[in-house]
């Protein structure tokens, strides 16, 4: 690619654009927005007279954003889906690859190809279609399909891909993690068309933040770093009954969590006959939900590298220090770089921990 055929934002940011393999060096703003398992949407807007002729909905659009002969980690494959003239210019938006797998021939998954089977494996089998490259795709979960998973029957490919990261869940208790902790499977396209699988685990000994952020930051702009504390997957007292013999049940309780929070009990319905099994359930169920889920969200510049599955170390008092998974990012690209990034715990529910145990 030449040098008149790239474009530039802001700063001396360097931006290179085809569109079905022809140059497009008419940009003059992007925002990518990118939340986990979903995805990654790129808003664009450009100038010029001539600018338009050129576009059209379906198109396949790649973007690389850096300055000079740096690094590019903001590289983007996908196809436009929207276009909106105007007098001079106008916008488009396109998402990446995953689009497709969500936007796919309806499927069906049959019962007898699915039980036994790794869900990394099954996964990586759906999404290996049109553009979607799942060539790093080789590592499994250990984590087998079972009958009761309900992974069978007609659906897009998405939707399999979901149902299987849904149970692509571990409760691990080890020498490497303080405490019992949650490690979840997740998906995106963070560079290109290359779809990645990666465990979210911020309680792991293992782990390092790509940033440290406070409130007395230079970084943070607007309102900064908000913290939120959320009680509403609290349990710290839970009973679990045989859906089969009302009348086995098991309750734990974590009297400290109550003490501290107040108590929050919760009934859940279970196909067995096992009072262990139940006892265990009850038991795991507390230990991961007995405290409140605490998530940021900030506003700040200098962050445009954060990516999905990245780590950040927040500090808000009064809180602890916390090391959070980045689960959501806005990049926006104008006269100026502005990021918008959310952290937070990974959501389990139930019936996943259900299926996790």
């Amino acid at each position: 690619m030449g040098v008149g055929d790239k474009g530039s934002i802001g700063s001396n940011l360097e931006v290179e654009c085809l569109i079905d393999d022809v140059p497009f060096p008419f940009i003059t703003s992007i925002s990518f927005t990118h939340i986990i398992n979903g995805t990654r949407k790129a808003a664009i807007e450009f100038g010029g007279f001539q600018s338009v002729d050129s576009l059209r909905v379906g198109s396949k659009i790649s973007l690389t954003l850096g300055r000079g002969d740096g690094i590019h980690n903001l590289d983007f494959m996908g196809i436009i889906y929207e276009v909106e003239p105007k007098l001079s210019g106008g916008s488009m938006m396109a998402m990446d690859f995953i689009s497709q797998l969500a936007r796919s021939e309806i499927v069906e998954y049959k019962q007898k190809d699915i039980i036994g089977e790794d869900l990394y494996f099954l996964a990586a089998a759906a999404a290996n279609y049109k553009d979607v490259n799942t060539d790093n795709l080789k590592q499994g979960s250990g984590i087998y399909a079972t009958e009761d998973m309900d992974l069978a029957g007609l659906m897009t490919r998405k939707e399999f891909i979901d149902g299987c990261f849904k149970y692509m869940v571990q409760v691990v208790n080890d020498e490497f993690h303080e405490e019992p902790s949650v490690v979840r499977w997740r998906y995106a396209i963070r560079s290109k068309d290359v779809l990645d699988f990666f465990t979210e685990d911020p309680k792991s000994d293992f782990i390092s933040a790509k940033m440290s952020v406070s409130p007395s930051d230079n970084n943070l702009v607007g309102q900064g770093l908000l913290a939120k504390t959320d009680t509403s997957r609290l349990v710290n007292s839970a009973t679990f009954q045989s859906s089969i013999d009302s009348s086995i049940f098991a309750t734990v309780t974590d009297n400290d969590s109550v003490d501290r929070h107040g108590v929050s009990g919760k009934l859940f319905q279970f196909k067995t006959t096992e009072h262990d099994r139940l006892e265990k359930l009850a038991y795991e169920t507390v230990l991961i939900n007995k405290e409140p889920t605490t998530s940021y969200r900030m506003r700040i510049v200098n962050a445009e590298h954060l990516t999905l599955g990245d780590y950040v170390e927040a500090t808000v008092p009064p809180f602890d220090k916390l090391t959070l998974p980045v689960v959501e990012t806005r990049h926006i690209f104008r006269d100026n770089i502005e990021s918008y990034i959310t952290l937070g715990d990974a959501e389990l529910s139930i019936t996943e921990l259900i299926q996790s145990i």
